[in-house]
């Protein structure tokens, strides 16, 4: 028996990470899933909405992907730094939009930066919004289409970004041409050792 013991400790050890990796993967193993099932399809352009007197508003501020099927309300003016705060927001379907960054629809020279995974995200990021992932499959004029509280923006990516995690120019990054979105996730998919911005501007 004591023989076997750390051969029943080793198993169930090996058993119990089997089970946590899948736990924590699953969400991201079905969005990937999803999409490379759909992505052949022709992908729907979202049309802003011809508002008549008789039909509801949808006031929500929300960030819509058709490409990667992508579609969550964001929380204004979080703190990228502080852990407790974005821990609150970042989850289910929900993403963040950084305190300090423009609203959409601010301007030329200004910039609204959403984040889907913190600057400091932690292993258990990848079940929250795992979609967002998928960023790194936009690719150049592809569209994204903010619902600022009823006021629909267009977007077209122009640029992609890897960076490391402690480079945090952007948090604060202007253009003086555009009026610019950049979407930030973690990077490569399932990791968080870097992070990858999608850059868009206004059309």
């Amino acid at each position: 028996m004591g023989r076997r013991l750390p051969f029943y400790i080793a198993n169930l050890l090996f058993l119990s990470a089997l089970v946590y990796g899948v736990y924590l993967y699953a969400p991201l193993i079905k969005a990937i899933g999803h999409y490379e099932i759909n992505k052949d399809k022709e992908v729907e352009v979202v049309v802003v909405p011809t508002l008549v007197p008789e039909a509801p508003i949808d006031t929500t501020y929300k960030v819509i992907i058709p490409k990667i099927q992508a579609e969550a309300e964001v929380r204004e003016d979080v703190s990228p730094f502080d852990q407790a705060e974005y821990n609150r927001v970042l989850k289910e379907n929900v993403v963040a939009q950084a305190s300090g960054s423009f609203p959409p629809g601010s301007g030329v020279g200004r910039s609204t930066y959403i984040f889907a995974h913190s600057t400091n995200a932690n292993p258990s990021s990848v079940r929250n919004n795992a979609v967002f992932y998928l960023l790194g499959k936009l690719e150049v004029d592809d569209q994204i289409v903010i619902n600022y509280h009823g006021d629909y923006k267009n977007y077209r990516v122009y640029e992609k970004k890897v960076i490391k995690p402690d480079i945090l120019d952007f948090l604060t990054y202007s253009d003086p041409n555009r009026e610019v979105l950049i979407l930030q996730t973690c990077w490569p998919i399932g990791t968080d050792w870097n992070r990858l911005l999608v850059l868009a501007e206004a059309i």
